[in-house]
């Protein structure tokens, strides 16, 4: 089990990979458990299978199942996210986009296709 209870610096900010963590006010660069808890803790990139996290900031957070409570992500990847969590990029906005942009060039490309044969 690893947990940290301070800045974790000692280590670097890394925590090893584990079965469980705990982090409680820690600033952490890296993260990777089975199931983890964060508490007012800054953390670069998590991934783990079960996390909870509680007013703390991530750069990235990739789980299969998130519990959030006034949470800030830069890009999170999770199939199920419960509570309050605020990202950038999460998801359903990466396939948003990402259709945006396929259709968006399917339709230049008709345009083109029909400008072409307007003028032959």
């Amino acid at each position: 089990m690893a947990a940290t209870n301070g800045s974790g610096a000692s280590n670097g900010g890394h925590v090893p990979d584990a079965d469980t963590a705990l982090l409680e006010r820690a600033a952490v660069r890296r993260l990777h458990a089975r199931e983890f808890t964060v508490e007012r803790s800054l953390v670069g990139v998590m991934r783990a299978e079960r996390a909870t996290l509680t007013e703390s900031n991530a750069a990235v957070v990739i789980a299969r199942s998130l519990a959030c409570d006034e949470v800030h992500a830069g890009i999170l990847v999770s199939p199920v996210v419960r509570g309050e969590v605020h990202t950038w990029l999460d998801m359903r906005s990466a396939i948003a986009i990402g259709l945006g942009m396929a259709l968006g060039r399917g339709l230049i490309a008709g345009a083109r296709g029909l400008g072409r044969r307007s003028q032959d």
